[in-house]
């Protein structure tokens, strides 16, 4: 799959308030359940001068959590955050995924190329679908421990998107948070490997 996605993510400090509002607005897509572990490799002219890659084991559950089918994927993504006229950042990101038979084989091809495990993550979903004037939008509740609650919120595109098309998603975006009873005050402009390392360098 390649595809272009344009998303944010905020805090959620109110689980419970903020599936209520949700859901007023949205449709259920499905429970996932995802265990991500990325690698990176030292690559002059990428941000923070390598390229990553991950492997996700992922469950997919219906609305009573009962298991609808598991995969492997791989995901290469090109990551980028963009600043709005009014200083609002969203990510950009250009992805590629497949799905793995034998995870274990492609990860003992990177070690031996020379990428090197970089970190892990753990994500409990719960997602919905909502109809905008930009389409439709993807909204997951995800659980990142140890860093709590975010809403992501997505639109995702074939890749042809014009500067003024991913201005508009941008907006449906912030409208979107609004509408989940959030503030722009809580979108988080730093990726999750980023949280997650400030997180590790606290504790040493």
């Amino acid at each position: 799959m390649d595809c272009m996605e344009i998303e944010v993510k905020a805090h959620v400090k109110d689980r419970d308030s903020l599936l209520q509002k949700v859901k007023a607005f949205s449709s259920f897509d499905k429970i996932v359940i995802k265990d991500d572990s990325y690698f990176k490799l030292a690559k002059e002219g990428f941000a923070g001068g390598h390229l990553t890659a991950r492997l996700r084991r992922e469950e997919r559950r219906d609305k009573e959590n009962k298991l609808l089918e598991s995969a492997n994927l791989l995901t290469y993504k090109k990551k980028e955050r963009r600043l709005s006229a009014d200083g609002a950042a969203i990510e950009v990101n250009q992805e590629y995924e497949s799905a793995v038979e034998n995870p274990q084989a492609l990860e003992a091809l990177f070690l031996d190329i020379g990428f090197e495990p970089y970190f892990t993550k753990h994500k409990d979903t719960i997602g919905f679908y909502a109809d905008t004037p930009c389409g439709k939008a993807h909204l997951e509740l995800c659980s990142v421990p140890p860093l709590g609650d975010f809403l992501e919120i997505e639109f995702v595109t074939d890749g042809d998107s014009s500067a003024e098309e991913i201005e508009a998603m941008r907006k449906e975006l912030e409208a979107l948070v609004l509408k989940s009873g959030l503030r722009l005050e809580d979108i988080e402009e730093k990726y999750y490997s980023e949280l997650l390392q400030e997180i590790k360098g606290d504790k040493k």
